[in-house]
């Protein structure tokens, strides 16, 4: 079953003491995604940036690659990975105040799935988006997930205390702020996802209006859904590094690839140029200036034997 939520924050304080005492897969994300940005950090030296051949390596998505090199994986590790610690501490903080909320009156067995099942529609979102503008960069941050578990939290409000209620209220003021500040950022220039944020947003909702009250997961049962949340990420995690060890191009953008192919080209390396060429139509199939890659390779090596 899941009970009334209470809300953090009595006497000025973020987050009453043992917040997190009882929210054992909040902490394990709080965890998770604080281990996963140190390990960025140890990569790349820099704690404000995630270059992106280091960023397609650790997994994120990329729309173009999704897509056209099935991809499918990314759609869940990109929701652990950050650009930088400012996007890590935002994030981090959104989740230490709206998972507990969830967890304690959902659920552990509801949380785990549902914030995994939030991420990644949220950057099926994304992929969409940026599938139709064309857009030719990545996308990394949990706050698809996050803006998931806030709506769950805003649904769980609604209906435990109404509209009116304090948690409610609460969680509709971090979701509009989350919302609001993405697309003002994005128009001064800002990178801001707000396609994960929507997907993200009306995945955790929509999840959330669909849970029964009264019904109480068994621990046998709440076991199993952890271990199959867990697994799923571990299968995924598990599929990058197989990526990275057996694609040569798993880690480079479109135009990575396309210069991959014309330096091939100018060193007389036929087979990787055509192997270039493939991995750069497989992200932009047929539109014009891949044509013309397409006849300044088989100007060089030949046309390709069918």
């Amino acid at each position: 079953m899941y009970a009334t939520p209470a809300a953090p924050g009595p006497r000025g304080r973020l987050a009453p003491r043992g917040w997190l005492e009882e929210a054992p897969v909040t902490r394990s994300l709080l965890a998770l995604n604080l281990g996963v940005y140190a390990v960025e950090v140890l990569l790349t030296r820099t704690v404000t940036d995630l270059p992106s051949r280091a960023a397609l390596e650790l997994g994120a998505c990329n729309s173009l690659a999704v897509i056209g090199d099935h991809r499918f994986e990314t759609l869940v590790t990109a929701c652990f990975l950050h650009a930088g610690i400012l996007h890590v501490g935002f994030n981090m903080l959104a989740l230490w105040q709206a998972g507990p909320l969830v967890e304690r009156s959902a659920g552990s067995a509801r949380m785990a799935p549902m914030y995994l099942i939030a991420g990644a529609l949220g950057n099926v979102a994304s992929v969409a988006y940026g599938w139709i503008t064309r857009s030719v960069g990545f996308s990394v941050g949990a706050s698809g997930a996050i803006s998931g578990v806030i709506a769950a939290a805003l649904v769980l409000g609604w209906r435990t205390q109404g509209w009116r209620g304090p948690i409610t209220q609460a969680m509709v003021r971090w979701l509009g702020f989350v919302l609001v500040f993405g697309f003002l950022t994005n128009l001064t220039g800002g990178r801001i996802d707000n396609a994960a944020h929507v997907g993200g947003a009306l995945t955790g909702g929509v999840i959330a209006s669909l849970w029964t009250r009264g019904y109480r997961y068994s621990q046998a049962m709440t076991d199993v859904w952890m271990g199959v949340s867990a697994t799923v990420l571990i299968v995924c995690i598990t599929l990058v590094a197989w990526r990275d060890r057996t694609d040569i191009f798993a880690a480079m953008m479109l135009q990575d690839r396309v210069d991959y192919t014309h330096a091939a080209l100018y060193s007389g390396r036929c087979r990787d140029a055509r192997e270039g060429l493939a991995a750069v139509e497989r992200l932009r199939g047929s539109m014009a200036h891949v044509t013309s890659l397409r006849m300044q390779v088989d100007a060089s090596c030949g046309p390709e034997a069918p």
